[in-house]
């Protein structure tokens, strides 16, 4: 399918482009855009889009470990004001309340890396994971004799 307005101004838009923005990552966003606005399938997903990925599974797993009451959002940046393209991740306590962490960079670790500085300078540490209590053995085989262990002498 295609979509023509998108394809059009996607084009124009990397045309307008003051040159001192036109990085290899912008414009090749922009051409990802546009090509996918013509209706064809990208061969695979480009270096951005798995940082992006990247970035969404650690801040779920951050997010998870400060406990159900947070919330994790990610962002992918493009706009005048950037220099290039810039990934942005926020951790917020559900129902937009008190605290919100925030971090921005140009890959998933440099975000990360922020978050959990945000996380660690409010004073908060990731919940401590209860330990199960330990399963009883309930094997048939417990009850069998066992080899000792010859002593060296």
């Amino acid at each position: 399918m295609k979509d023509t307005k998108l394809l059009d101004d996607t084009l124009l838009a990397l045309l307008r482009m003051p040159e001192d923005q036109r990085s290899a990552e912008a414009i090749k966003a922009h051409l990802t855009l546009a090509s996918t606005a013509a209706g064809l399938k990208p061969n695979g997903a480009t270096e951005l889009q798995l940082e992006h990925l990247q970035l969404a599974a650690a801040a779920a797993l951050l997010a998870g470990e400060l406990g159900e009451g947070f919330t994790y959002r990610t962002n992918l940046r493009i706009g005048p004001g950037l220099e290039g393209l810039e990934l942005f991740a926020s951790i917020e306590a559900s129902g937009g309340g008190q605290p919100r962490f925030t971090g921005f960079g140009g890959t998933a670790a440099r975000v990360l890396a922020q978050l959990r500085q945000a996380i660690s300078s409010h004073g908060l540490a990731p919940a401590a994971k209860l330990q199960r209590p330990r399963e009883a053995n309930r094997s048939p085989l417990r009850h069998l004799p066992r080899k000792r262990h010859k002593e060296t002498a």
